[in-house]
Parts: structure tokens; sequence; C-alpha cells
């Protein structure tokens, strides 16, 4: 069953051996060959290459994406790998307005190519933050608040079955 996280619909990986398995597979194969996730036109090109429906490779792509984006949001802070300490170096900036960040610095940052980002000026220095990075760390610092074994999100909901009368 299907159900909505973060905007996404997020639900189980298909069947083995099933036409949608395959999306899915392709796309893992495909992250694993790049370093990096696969895009929907990796995925869609190689799918249809195979015979296969490019409807079928959109639709199962952004529900392999949307699971993919999940998992790397949803691992536990002290399972996430430790944010890296770089040098300082100086970088031109475009015309255009644009800053293109080193791909070592991006590595060191936990930046996934086509991944949102954070920003803010804090004393006139541009601060850059994966938007699952900040997660982590906002679990990281609230972790001391949660008792061990309480569900934050059960006692959430019945608060709420409560005020809504039905408990």
């Amino acid at each position: 069953m299907a159900t909505k996280k973060n905007g996404s619909m997020v639900g189980k990986r298909p069947a083995a051996g099933t036409k949608t398995a395959r999306v899915w597979d392709t796309a893992d194969a495909i992250t694993r060959e790049n370093g990096r996730a696969a895009t929907c036109r990796e995925v869609r090109d190689r799918y249809t290459a195979e015979g296969g429906n490019p409807n079928t490779a959109n639709t199962q792509f952004s529900r392999w994406k949307a699971d993919h984006d999940n998992r790397a949001a949803g691992d536990a802070p002290d399972t996430a790998p430790p944010l890296a300490d770089l040098q300082p170096r100086r970088l031109k900036v475009a015309p255009d307005g644009r800053l293109l960040i080193p791909a070592d610095m991006r590595e060191a940052m936990q930046l996934r190519e086509g991944g949102t980002v954070i920003v803010r000026v804090e004393g006139g220095e541009l601060c850059v933050v994966d938007l699952y990075v900040s997660i982590r760390q906002a679990q990281a610092c609230m972790q001391k608040y949660k008792k061990p074994g309480e569900s934050v999100v059960d006692k959430f909901l019945a608060e709420r079955r409560a005020m809504w009368g039905e408990e």
C-alpha cells in the first residue's frame, strides 16, 4: 500500500520479475554505475532500449526516486557518514552569479546531483546545506529529547485522536 511521505507517494518495491521492478532495478544499476542517483532520462532510455514502455519507465522512476530520496533522508544521524572539512580555496563567480562547487567539496558536503539545498547568508557568508543533511542534523539535535522506545508519531496521533474525540 502506497503512503504519502514528504509530499510524494512512497510504497513498497514492486515484485521481483515484473516490468515495473525492472525499472527500479535499472535505476539501481545506473545509480551504482555512476555513483549518484540515476536520472529519469537515463532510466527511460535504458528501459526503452530493452523494449520497455517509456510511460512505465517515467511512472516507476518517479516512485523509485521518491523511495530513494526518502531512504536517503531517513538515514539515522549516527549511521550517516560524517561531514568532511576541507581547506578554504578561491572560486570564481560567473557574471550571471553562478558558483561552481568543485566535486570534492560537493562530496564533502554530501550534495547530490539534482538534490535540494538550503541556503542562507550569515554575517556575509553564504551557507549551503543539502536538504537531507539538514534533516539529519535536526534529528540529531532533537534526539536527546526522545525517550527510549517512545514513538513520537504514535504519541502525536494519540493526542490528535483524543482531541478529535476518536478515543
